[in-house]
């Protein structure tokens, strides 16, 4: 049995839930092999047309209560609410997957777009990320609407395209809201899949999911240099490559800015590892111990990371030509884009190599969140509801699963460093959470997330719609 399994509780929870033909519905969106590329044009779009079609014959009472819109290749349902008067919430998930690698096929026990299902497993590209959230919501709100349940509050379903991307769709969408004068109470996309030991804070016992409220900016930086090579006997004024290392190594020497944000104050409140008394007052001291730390440097600065460096020579002793090489940036909240730019600009001025070295921002770029609310409305009924189903049965009567004593999992607010659709969401929410109910064992998560063999357990995902069920209860 899985470890995280012993964390579920109550999943016994709406015992009348089709759990055989959940899964199997699961199953069969994870067969569309809808996979996004950089390259809109390069895009076999007909999966995810076809992907649609079944969603709506799957789960019909959905789309017949809803008004359903195709923007793009992307989905959006609105399911009104008895009170028009109250802000709407919304339901997230990304319908795209990343590719598999060529000449991996063979390596996968069950081919990645079979949509296996098995006693245990449920197998697939995009078992975790993220068709399971996508599959769960719908799974959840069907249960609802076939219950004849009521809700106060508008509700939308925001599917996108390419979160894996360029999140086109998702753009697209979010300007469309903004346009009818939307304002989202607060809205849920895809988090953290594992449930973590505090102990890696250095938080001592207990363990907790993330609800990630904010996320940092987003920018690649590319260089380029160019040369017309030549042998290696002669390397006048440098070759390429050198040119290229120096504007690199010039980029990496900058110093950001460094800083405990506010969600970053709350995070460690809530870990317990501070008082906001002792924030307040030593707060050059936390940031230097976060620096020190693995899991909490990225959340007090700006990080710069070298990944891409391309055009090298064919030969020990030929100097390489034109050559370009891309630096990612991941800022945090107060260092925007075009402080990116401009800095690696200076960088490269100040280490001589004006004229020599193109520095020019890449595609996809975001700007941090802006400060989040904490404590908000969505963050308290994602507490609620995830500390209902996943707690620690130890101190409990009897240490098994479903056991509904033990200790509540903490839900720790939390900034996300990599980057989501929710960020196309901001100017519409001041409350962004990103949470996943759908949760997985370390191992799994590590193999899994974008890897051969990517897979969820049938109890993992059962759980995670008992969890959208529940919050549907409270809309």
């Amino acid at each position: 049995m899985a470890e995280v399994w012993r964390f579920f509780a109550h999943e016994d929870d709406f015992a009348d839930l089709d759990e055989v033909g959940a899964c199997e519905r699961l199953g069969r969106v994870l067969s569309f092999p809808t996979v996004s590329s950089m390259d809109a044009e390069a895009v076999n779009w007909q999966p995810f047309d076809d992907m649609c079609a079944y969603m709506q014959q799957a789960w019909p009472h959905v789309f017949a209560a809803g008004e359903v819109e195709l923007i793009d290749h992307s989905l959006l349902v609105t399911l009104g609410g008895s009170d028009p008067a109250l802000k709407p919430v919304m339901l997230m998930g990304h319908m795209d997957v990343v590719p598999v690698v060529p000449g991996t096929e063979a390596d996968w026990t069950h081919a990645p777009f079979s949509g296996h299902v098995d006693d245990t497993y449920i197998w697939g590209r995009g078992a975790i990320d993220m068709k399971d959230q996508v599959a769960g919501i719908l799974e959840a709100v069907e249960y609802a609407l076939v219950h004849g349940w009521e809700h106060e509050r508008t509700l939308l379903l925001a599917f996108g395209q390419d979160e894996e991307t360029t999140q086109y769709g998702a753009g697209a969408i979010g300007r469309v809201l903004e346009e009818r004068g939307v304002e989202l109470e607060y809205l849920i996309d895809e988090g953290d899949y594992r449930i973590v030991s505090a102990a890696e804070y250095g938080a001592g016992e207990g363990w907790l999911m993330h609800a990630d409220l904010a996320e940092k900016g987003y920018a690649d930086i590319v260089l380029k240099t160019k040369s017309e090579g030549g042998h290696s006997s002669n390397p006048y004024g440098g070759t390429s490559l050198e040119v290229l290392s120096r504007a690199i190594a010039a980029i990496c020497d900058i110093e950001w800015p460094t800083r405990v944000t506010d969600l970053l104050a709350a995070q460690l409140v809530e870990l317990g590892l501070y008082t906001a008394d002792e924030i307040a007052a030593n707060g050059g001291v936390i940031v230097r111990d976060c620096l020190a730390s693995n899991k909490l440097y990225p959340l007090v600065t700006t990080t710069c990371a070298p990944t891409q460096i391309e055009g090298g020579s064919t030969g020990a002793n030929v100097m390489p030509q034109d050559m370009w090489a891309n630096i990612n940036f991941r800022m945090l909240e107060g260092t925007g884009v075009a402080d990116v730019v401009d800095r690696c600009r200076e960088a490269v001025a100040a280490a001589g190599l004006t004229g020599r070295v193109e520095v020019e921002l890449g595609p996809g770029s975001s700007e941090p969140s802006p400060s989040p609310r904490v404590g908000g409305p969505g963050l308290e009924a994602v507490r609620t509801i995830a500390t209902r189903y996943f707690r620690d049965p130890k101190g409990a009567e009897e240490n098994v699963p479903n056991a509904a004593g033990g200790t509540a999992v903490g839900i720790v607010p939390s900034t996300v460093i990599g980057a989501t659709d929710a960020a196309n969401y901001q100017r519409i929410c001041s409350e962004c959470i990103r949470f996943s109910a759908f949760v997985v064992d370390d191992d799994e998560c590590d193999r899994g997330v974008h890897g051969t063999n990517e897979r969820i357990t049938r109890r993992a995902y059962l759980q995670g719609v008992h969890f959208f069920i529940a919050l549907l209860q409270t809309l």
